[in-house]
């Protein structure tokens, strides 16, 4: 009977658990500026252990997401449902013009069920030499929290992270979380990175404010 019941639980989970999507989700005021990347997933592919690319508009193709969570199953709403264990997820890329240092990262987790286990919440940055930096989140806020009918929370969560100018020479990144037991539903996901401007562009900028220091001089002349 303890079997059955599981079973008939999973399946209704997996066809039940509503895409519900970002409640009051946490945007920043530079998305879509220079020197920033932005990637959004909300219809997954792959439940267990393949890349699933974001497929959001305006992403870019630099990252991937993927769950480590053996037991997972993909719902009817293209969720990854974990029947059986947490999720384990790892999301991982790179940047578009390297190095780059981040100086803001901003990621949103919407999720049903058995809630995402904010602990377990890593950014990590490497370069080319094998240096890596690892860190947990500046802040994490919960931007919405719900009671959910099938039991657990229905929540949408706001990590970010500050980072000092010249941290690292950055040429990748990884983010990893879970969720702190079964059932949880992984509903969209969406990670904003924000970097100090490349070098090409600081040497145009300086190229123009020495122009026009020199304009300057040559009208008081």
């Amino acid at each position: 009977m303890k079997i059955c019941s599981v079973s008939i639980f999973a399946v209704c989970a997996v066809a039940c658990f509503a895409n519900a999507g970002f409640v009051n989700p946490l945007i920043p005021t530079w998305r879509g500026t220079a020197d920033t990347e932005y990637m959004g997933w909300e219809n997954f592919t792959f439940a267990y252990g393949g890349s699933n690319l974001p497929e959001v508009p305006n992403s870019n193709n630099l990252g991937a997401l993927i769950n480590f969570g053996p037991g997972a199953v993909l719902t009817s709403t293209k969720n990854i449902y974990g029947s059986t264990d947490p999720l384990s997820v790892t999301m991982l890329g790179g940047m578009v013009s390297a190095p780059r240092n981040p100086l803001e990262v901003v990621l949103n987790i919407s999720a049903d069920g058995t809630i995402i286990n904010m602990q377990s919440v890593t950014l990590s940055l490497m370069d080319n030499s094998g240096s890596l930096v690892r860190m947990s989140p500046s802040v994490s806020s919960i931007r919405s929290d719900e009671a959910f009918s099938m039991s657990g929370r229905v929540q949408t969560l706001a990590p970010t992270w500050n980072f000092q100018p010249n941290l690292i020479a950055a040429t990748q990144w990884q983010v990893n979380f879970s969720s702190t037991g079964a059932n949880t539903s992984l509903d969209a996901v969406s990670l904003d990175m924000r970097f100090i401007p490349a070098p090409e562009a600081l040497s145009v900028l300086a190229m123009l404010g020495g122009g026009g220091m020199i304009c300057g001089r040559l009208q008081r002349l």
